[in-house]
């Protein structure tokens, strides 16, 4: 076979240049998303609870608009606020635009229901302010757009599921023709999906140079050779173009864990083309006699066997992955095993048929050559001293083992993605004042059905919401019950009975409602109950982001709700992540439990020994422990890895 490299080498390489050259021209196909819940398959229960509630209730996502000053009760941000609102609810793509100027002060008079803007005039005067920031705590229309403070205050926009989430290129245009001396700040799930996006494009323009520019300086002070640097290179960067040529072709999308797939590939594929270099300058060392086509032929002889087996338990390990549960994992072991099985053929016949061309360094070069390079000295003196002293080996690997099995129990799972921005970031700075100001961007859906308006399911709606505010993670609580209390103030005076109360009859309840909804106001109604009055929901939002507080409000409300008949399910994006990190952790041992078994077959094939393929696998396993131990102890999140 050695033969036939050097005589078939211009074949070779022309066929390697080729599918590279066509994997290159697909790559300009690749899009990137950023979606969390498109990460997991669709008969994940959560999932299909939320396609039903959106088929209700509309599938538009909420983007929020912020406006951030000492006060924004003032005629300069709330004459910015109006003019933001006009210029945005003009964007194609934005189904709703809601700001305080759509709050309505609703009151009883003469015997009619009266609906008046609250902020239909701002005044001028300083004096008024404080009465207006009276009216508005006392308005929940109007308060939920306003911070307890009053230094934040938003402008609530819808977008349709239709839309891309690039329109808050044209949101921030809007804003930039409204300059003024308030901090503007956008959030929401479209924005920080948006933000991911263009984090993964700069990543990939920044982070897989910078790993390809770090190898090349490991190589080069390994190998001191401009060869030793160019071919193992050549071959990550071909083995990297074939693995974006196969996920464009394949029509899979940049993830955040297919992110992963060159950096894996910087890291594993160079180090077949390693040996095959190390080799080559073993034997230039050596006997002068041997030619460039004959050293070429030798390393090839020589490291085929070891390059395969290295190649197959890392291929076979990587293809543990097609076992997880999410796509976008099982879809990073296919691409790296691609990417991996391309940088091995390269390295065993690639590499030996590009040397091939090549002449032999000359006499001086192999003078300095003979001087045994820095890393070798300090590989001869750590190989002299592992193996005079096993024991110490063997003690050191068993104490590293236990302390990383230790660290295991301290391994979180966080699929909270404001948490992957640092604080400094514009998400995680407008994400921080969204919780801490305005209860959160998180939330949790209850969806009741049957006769929803009756006063006995309108008082189980209130108390579920009296008990669920008392948990400190829980921002606000709004539901059909918050609608019609604030809607009973236009039919009954304050000191009359029935005031900022629960209706006594259905009837009475479907008729506030349809009252409001005739003044124009539908869609405030539609937000909580669909239009045959079939379905209602009770919306929660969440201060605290993360895994462990979505569960636990999830558990709190089921065991609320467990004993209601009209309860349907409880859902929301959130509890997506919850169903999403415990497939992690699944898919995370069922992807390891696999690859260590084929790793293990695969080596006891190899040495023909069960013994061998044992010991061998010891290694890795520690190696594995100690990562999840150190990720532990670090408090580092796991999402995938």
């Amino acid at each position: 076979m050695q033969e036939k490299i050097i005589k078939y080498r211009h074949l070779i390489v022309i066929t390697a240049v080729a599918i590279t050259l066509m994997s290159l021209l697909l790559i300009p196909r690749l899009t990137v998303n950023p979606n969390l819940d498109e990460y997991v398959p669709d008969h994940i229960q959560n999932k299909v609870y939320m396609r039903k509630l959106d088929s209700i209730f509309g599938g538009s996502e909420t983007i929020l608009v912020m406006l951030h000053a000492e006060d924004v009760v003032n005629i300069s941000t709330l004459d910015r606020l109006k003019s933001l609102a006009d210029d945005l609810s003009k964007i194609e793509g934005i189904d709703r635009c809601i700001s305080p100027f759509d709050a309505l002060e609703i009151s009883y008079k003469d015997g009619f229901m009266l609906m008046e803007p609250l902020l239909e005039e701002i005044p001028d005067d300083i004096s008024n302010y404080e009465t207006i920031k009276t009216r508005i705590l006392a308005n929940n229309m109007a308060s939920r757009f306003f911070a307890e403070d009053f230094s934040l205050v938003s402008i609530i926009l819808a977008k349709n599921n239709y839309t891309s989430d690039t329109i808050i290129d044209e949101i921030r245009e809007v804003i930039a023709n409204h300059p003024g001396s308030e901090e503007v700040l956008i959030g929401g799930l479209p924005f920080i999906r948006y933000s991911i996006s263009g984090n993964i494009k700069s990543d990939m323009v920044v982070l897989v140079p910078l790993a390809m520019v770090l190898m090349v300086f490991m190589l080069y002070f390994s190998f001191r050779e401009w060869k030793g640097v160019l071919l193992p290179f050549i071959i990550v960067a071909m083995s990297i173009i074939l693995s974006f040529g196969v996920m464009a072709l394949l029509g899979w999308k940049i993830s955040l864990i297919t992110i992963l797939m060159p950096i894996m590939l910087i890291a594993i594929a160079n180090d077949y083309g390693i040996h095959m270099i190390a080799r080559y300058q073993e034997l230039t060392r050596g006997d002068r006699s041997l030619s460039m086509k004959q050293i070429s032929m030798q390393i090839y002889t020589d490291l085929k066997r070891p390059i395969i087996t290295t190649g197959l338990t890392t291929i076979g390990g990587v293809l543990g992955l097609l076992t997880h549960t999410m796509i976008p994992a099982a879809q990073l072991g296919v691409l790296t095993a691609v990417g991996i099985s391309f940088a091995l053929v390269l390295s065993i016949w690639f590499l030996p048929a590009v040397l091939s061309y090549f002449k032999l360094p000359d006499v001086k070069a192999k003078a300095r050559k003979n001087k045994m390079a820095p890393a070798d000295r300090w590989l001869h003196r750590f190989s002299r001293w592992a193996t005079h002293h096993p024991k110490r080996i063997v003690t050191i690997t068993t104490i590293t083992g236990i302390i990383g099995v230790m660290g295991i129990f301290f391994l979180k799972v966080d699929t909270n993605i404001e948490g992957y921005f640092l604080g400094k970031s514009e998400v995680r700075h407008s994400a921080e004042l969204i919780n801490n100001k305005f209860g959160g961007s998180q939330f949790i859906s209850v969806l009741f059905s049957g006769e929803v308006l009756e006063p006995e399911v309108l008082k189980r709606m209130e108390g579920y919401e009296e008990e669920i505010l008392k948990d400190p993670s829980v921002g606000h609580v709004n539901s059909p019950v918050t609608l019609i209390k604030e809607l009973s103030k236009g039919f009954y005076t304050p000191d009359e009975e029935g005031y900022n109360q629960i209706p006594a009859s259905a009837d009475e309840a479907f008729q506030f409602i349809e009252v409001f909804a005739m003044g124009g106001n539908e869609e405030a109604v539609e937000q909580f109950i669909d239009f045959n009055y079939e379905y209602a929901r009770m919306l929660i939002s969440l201060k605290d982001g993360s895994n462990h507080t979505a569960k636990r409000v999830q558990q709190k409300l089921q065991e609320l709700t467990r004993e209601d008949p009209d309860v349907e399910f409880i859902t929301g994006d959130c509890l997506t992540k919850v169903e999403l990190a415990d497939m992690v952790v699944d898919g995370q041992v069922k992807s390891l439990a696999f690859a260590m078994v084929v790793v293990f077959i695969l080596l006891s094939l190899v040495f023909r020994s069960v013994k061998a393929g044992l010991i061998s696998s010891v290694p890795l396993s520690v190696a594995i422990l100690v990562l999840f131990g150190l990720m532990g102890m670090v408090s580092w999140g796991l999402l995938s890895t």
